[in-house]
């Protein structure tokens, strides 16, 4: 990383940030990677650059198919990622207003969890024995388990293919549970590359379930031709899962879900745990029909997910009994009480107190939650939300769960 020219004192992955330089001078040495421009390459390197860049576009097979989920060309809309500083105190008052009638007359309340010990479903794990990070984690995977046996999934000649899949712990949990089943596969989805995966523990199994691992994005697959689903969709069953997809990556798994119960017939159920509500596109989404019959418009969905991010503004400022709040890791830090006076003059967070901005951020992801509710029955799902875990183990505490009509 030394300087490999005179000219300059940056080492050549950052000359083109050296204020010293020209931009004549910066394009003669070195260029944006036109397949990723995060990393930046030699000009005179260029064409063998692109042959074996990382970045490189890559067919990985049939099921391979750019951009099948994405959403159609004509949705596209700005993204009014400043919608909450352009429009006025007033208007933001009245909208929430129409939004809160909305949730109260067209959202159905998420049914309730009655069951709080999961651990039954981690035979292998002794959850007492783990940190409080590590325990929480296994709570919302065995409380998924727990939804699938309860809507009785776990069955022989079953493709679980988890979306968004990580390091593939939900998957390798689920198959301690199935073990014994070598008619089971799991099929595993992530974008990118991932170290210590669970999914090498079964490298050398050689009974019970397979795994396979795909490195893809959830926008351009195309589930009817996976090898696994397409070589036996008369005598298998696929069931998609998946613990915290992370914003529209769930409305891709919605579509492509969709897409592959028109061709296969195959799709049993869909349980994904969601989260980050703030990160969801228009384009993507696959609620909008449910929003035009509402008459909101994509500015209004770009307000309603901004808003979304209120829906953990209690946990910020919520005092335990002793003093304290308690986080994620499970240090407890001394929290001073903050209203919403406290806050600047620019916020419009200080027009209503921390307990009103939890209610309204929650009510703008149910919301949003329902136009992917209504796109699943209207595609021959029945689909309805579930608190699956307390919001003492994650405040991204709800469950999309699906059933095909047809199977």
């Amino acid at each position: 990383m030394s300087p490999s020219t005179s000219l300059s004192l940056y080492c050549m992955e950052h000359l083109l940030f050296d204020p010293d330089l020209d931009e004549a001078t910066k394009e003669s040495l070195r260029i944006p990677c036109p397949l990723n421009p995060q990393h930046s390459i030699s000009p005179h390197d260029l064409q063998r650059h692109i042959r074996k860049c990382n970045q490189r576009p890559r067919i990985l097979g049939p099921f391979h198919r750019p951009n099948c989920n994405s959403g159609l060309e004509c949705d596209n809309h700005d993204d009014y990622s400043t919608i909450l500083q352009d429009i006025t105190d007033e208007e933001l008052q009245a909208f929430i207003i129409r939004m809160e009638a909305i949730h109260d007359n067209f959202v159905k309340k998420p049914v309730g969890n009655a069951q709080t010990n999961f651990d039954c479903y981690l035979p292998h794990v002794n959850v007492d024995e783990l940190g409080n990070r590590s325990r929480k984690h296994l709570q919302q995977i065995g409380s998924i388990i727990a939804s699938l046996v309860q809507l009785n999934l776990l069955q022989a000649n079953t493709c679980f293919v988890e979306m968004g899949a990580g390091r593939g712990q939900l998957s390798h949990e689920l198959h301690a549970c199935v073990k014994q089943e070598s008619t089971v596969h799991f099929v595993l989805i992530e974008r990118d590359h991932q170290r210590y995966r669970f999914d090498a523990h079964h490298r050398r199994d050689h009974q019970g379930p397979s795994f396979e691992r795909y490195r893809l994005d959830i926008r351009d697959l195309y589930l009817s031709e996976l090898p696994s689903i397409k070589s036996s969709q008369s005598e298998k069953q696929t069931v998609i899962i998946s613990k915290h997809l992370c914003g529209g990556a769930t409305d891709l798994a919605l579509r492509c879900a969709v897409d592959a119960q028109r061709n296969s017939q195959s799709i049993q159920a869909i349980i994904i745990a969601l989260c980050c509500h703030h990160r969801l596109l228009w384009n993507d989404y696959v609620g909008k029909e449910f929003f035009r019959r509402l008459n909101l418009t994509p500015k209004d969905f770009s307000l309603i997910r901004t808003l979304t991010s209120w829906g953990t503004c209690e946990n910020r400022h919520r005092m335990t009994q002793d003093g304290k709040r308690s986080t994620m890791d499970g240090i407890s830090l001394h929290s001073s009480t903050s209203t919403s006076t406290d806050r600047s003059a620019y916020s419009k967070q200080r027009l209503f107190s921390v307990e009103e901005q939890e209610k309204i951020g929650l009510k703008a992801k149910r919301i949003l939650d329902w136009g992917r509710i209504e796109y699943l029955n209207e595609n021959g799902f029945s689909a309805h939300l579930k608190v699956y875990v307390s919001k003492s183990i994650t405040l991204e505490n709800i469950a999309l769960i699906a059933t095909s009509l047809t199977n």
